[in-house]
């Protein structure tokens, strides 16, 4: 057990003053109540949030940033950025996915990341020949969760195609490949690894229509045993992905995923950016989460989601870092609104009565990223998980100001220098700004990344 102080602590329902969390040996809040520094093992005396959940990320294209440019004068978009990121998949073994993922984990952990759905798709050998357990490349992933001390949701991708009528993968994609039968053996493997682990949760993830016909992705659905956990899919990313699926499916990507699948609670779609009114209303009926990623949705030029109507149609969004470009919560927050601003002419346009627009940006993703995980994290509450993020009271743009007042500093004038500490189940992994083992996790990465050629 051990009883930690807060200064300033953000509740479901507001601020409190002087919070005394008591949390179990296993990382859960047991109990919260008032209480000074004296009376606790240990004190945070900042602005003390709850972690927030990272509902998309592909670690190993951390790789890419700045490297992905295009080579000739011909237009750049997200599908020649694809073969780019292809060429970075085809290098990368065991060995530098377990490195470089530890390092981006970390830098979620100092960004105010507490969580991570891994949407993993690199299971082969480069091509296409299996490791010798299906679930080798996972295995990495959850030794570098273990390495930095993020909370992990293992999310393996099942890729069975080219495109919408069946195309046969290319030499690039055939590290991704699993027949549906394949892929349960597995999540088989992955739920073994996982076994013991209490801060890792396994998920399944189509990667996308074009990749998993609906008979595929039923197939799997059904035969896998547990029926509360997480499924994830990339949706409408593309206006390109929407065309061809009108053109082989008849319908829109949203409209036919809600018509042939059960989507429900515990469904996240990643990006819809692509969406119409009809399918904002229907996702929003079956309540799944819509994972924005806009720092990643920028860089690729995929366009904005647009979260004002989804959020008036009753709908629940959580952010992620996708491609790993840039690495900050605030950032996709504060890109998220301005997206938002651009789109209506409005300023503070996502927000509840009440609160701040800061402060609701962030309490919504992190709740509805908590559910998109299926990890109990994202409100500070006993039963949940003692993930912690303090911002630094003392920094010249948070000093002396109200709480909603500082989550608004930090959201649109600050960024990962503001957070002073990060708690994972009840424990510190950040302290000061710096990682637990920052220099060597950062210089094993520096090393994997300089013998990766472009």
């Amino acid at each position: 057990m051990r009883r930690i102080h807060c200064g300033t602590l953000l509740q479901r329902e507001g601020w409190l003053d002087n919070a005394i969390l008591e949390v179990s040996g296993g990382g859960l809040i047991r109990d919260l109540s008032r209480g000074g520094p004296r009376d606790a093992d240990v004190s945070l005396p900042g602005v003390v949030i709850p972690g927030m959940p990272n509902v998309h990320s592909h670690a190993f294209q951390r790789l890419l940033a700045g490297r992905s440019g295009p080579r000739d004068p011909a237009p750049d978009s997200f599908w020649s950025w694809r073969e780019a990121m292809y060429r970075c998949a085809r290098q990368i073994g065991p060995d530098e996915l377990m490195t470089v993922a530890a390092w981006v984990f970390a830098e979620m952990l100092k960004s105010g990341y507490t969580s991570c759905g891994e949407f993993h798709y690199v299971h082969h050998r480069p091509g296409g020949a299996p490791y010798g357990r299906p679930a080798e490349m996972s295995a990495r992933l959850l030794e570098a969760a273990s390495a930095s001390g993020i909370g992990l949701t293992l999310l393996p991708v099942l890729y069975c195609s080219a495109g919408l009528a069946g195309e046969r993968l290319t030499a690039a994609q055939q590290r991704f490949f699993n027949t549906p039968e394949q892929y349960l053996r597995l999540l088989e493997d992955c739920r073994d690894l996982l076994a013991g682990l209490p801060t890792a949760v396994l998920g399944i993830a189509p990667h996308s229509l074009r990749a998993v016909p609906a008979t595929a992705l039923n197939e799997v659905l059904n035969g896998w045993p547990d029926k509360d956990c997480p499924v994830h899919i990339h949706i409408a990313e593309q206006p390109a992905e929407v065309e061809d699926c009108v053109a082989h499916l008849g319908a829109r990507p949203l409209e036919y995923l809600l018509r042939e699948c059960e989507v429900g609670d515990r469904w996240c779609l990643v990006h819809a950016t692509h969406v119409n009114e009809s399918e904002l209303r229907g996702a929003a009926a079956e309540r799944a989460v819509i994972g924005v990623c806009p720092t990643t949705e920028a860089d690729l030029g995929d366009g904005a989601f647009a979260t004002a109507d989804w959020i008036r149609a009753g709908g629940r969004f959580a952010i992620g870092s996708d491609s790993n470009a840039r690495i900050g919560v605030a950032e996709e927050l504060r890109l998220m609104e301005y997206n938002a601003r651009m789109r209506s002419g409005q300023r503070n346009v996502l927000r509840a009565q009440g609160q701040s627009c800061g402060r609701f940006l962030y309490q919504h993703a992190a709740r509805a990223g908590g559910r998109a995980i299926g990890q109990s994290v994202g409100t500070l509450e006993p039963g949940f998980r003692a993930d912690l993020v303090e911002l630094d009271a003392d920094h010249e743009l948070l000093s002396g100001r109200q709480p909603d007042e500082v989550m608004d500093s930090w959201v649109f004038a600050g960024g990962n220098g503001m957070i002073r500490a990060v708690w994972v189940a009840g424990r510190p992994v950040v302290e000061n700004g710096r990682h637990r083992d920052e220099d060597v996790l950062r210089l094993a990465f520096r090393r994997a990344a300089a013998g990766m050629a472009r």
